[in-house]
């Protein structure tokens, strides 16, 4: 009778946090994100290889920002984050590849002087939809009684939030983020393997470099990510 009512217990209690898991998923769809699922953290990938693309060869904001290689998460200090939890978020906000692999994005990017088009402003946009839904998901979860969360973006937050600031203040003078309930380390900078995750739940993503054009992919990807136990 009691193992009985133990199997009983546990199956309500396993339904019930699937619900609370579906809503998680379902919020970040309606806050902006065209795809998203729940994933168990053994699908969640960390190779090292990723974190050292940011660096080799060198992307203009390593060493620049506090989130950003070769400050942040090492490989091992986030495969010991993931391991912690049990559940992911994933989702996706899709881009245009007119504005994600626009030839001028770069070097707008780096002036800080916006575009007649709006590139700049267009793609800085997508990557702060991503940023916000990473942090609104990580406090509803929170509210769910799911504590403590931890959230990855996709880029580097200073360009985000300190664009303008002559320097990263958690990094360069050892203070506190300017911007600590908006700020996420990015998914790639602490190693994980978005588009190798994203293939395996069947979406469409493609690496866009610097020297890739509009009409070579179909669309744009940001990623994120919401670690829930």
């Amino acid at each position: 009778m009691g193992s009985h009512g133990e199997t009983q217990t546990s199956a309500t209690s396993s339904g019930g946090l699937m619900i609370r898991l579906e809503e998680l998923r379902e919020l970040a769809l309606a806050r902006g994100a065209d795809q998203a699922v729940v994933i168990p953290t053994s699908e969640v990938i960390v190779d090292p290889r990723v974190r050292l693309k940011c660096m080799i060869p060198k992307c203009y904001m390593s060493g620049a920002c506090a989130h950003c290689p070769p400050h942040g998460s090492s490989f091992k200090e986030t495969q010991d984050t993931v391991s912690r939890y049990e559940w992911a978020v994933f989702f996706r906000v899709m881009v245009d590849s007119s504005v994600i692999a626009n030839e001028k994005a770069a070097s707008i990017i780096l002036s800080g002087v916006g575009d007649d088009e709006g590139t700049m402003s267009t793609l800085g946009a997508s990557y702060m939809l991503l940023a916000t839904i990473v942090k609104i998901v990580q406090k509803r979860a929170e509210e769910m009684g799911y504590s403590p969360t931890f959230g990855f973006a996709a880029g580097d937050c200073r360009d985000l939030f300190c664009h303008y600031q002559p320097t990263c203040q958690s990094l360069q003078t050892r203070r506190d983020c300017r911007h600590p309930s908006l700020s996420s380390p990015s998914m790639e900078s602490c190693g994980l393997d978005a588009f190798t995750m994203a293939a395996r739940v069947g979406w469409d993503a493609y690496p866009i470099g610097g020297t890739c054009r509009p009409e070579s992919v179909p669309h744009g990807a940001l990623m994120g990510l919401v670690l829930v136990s």
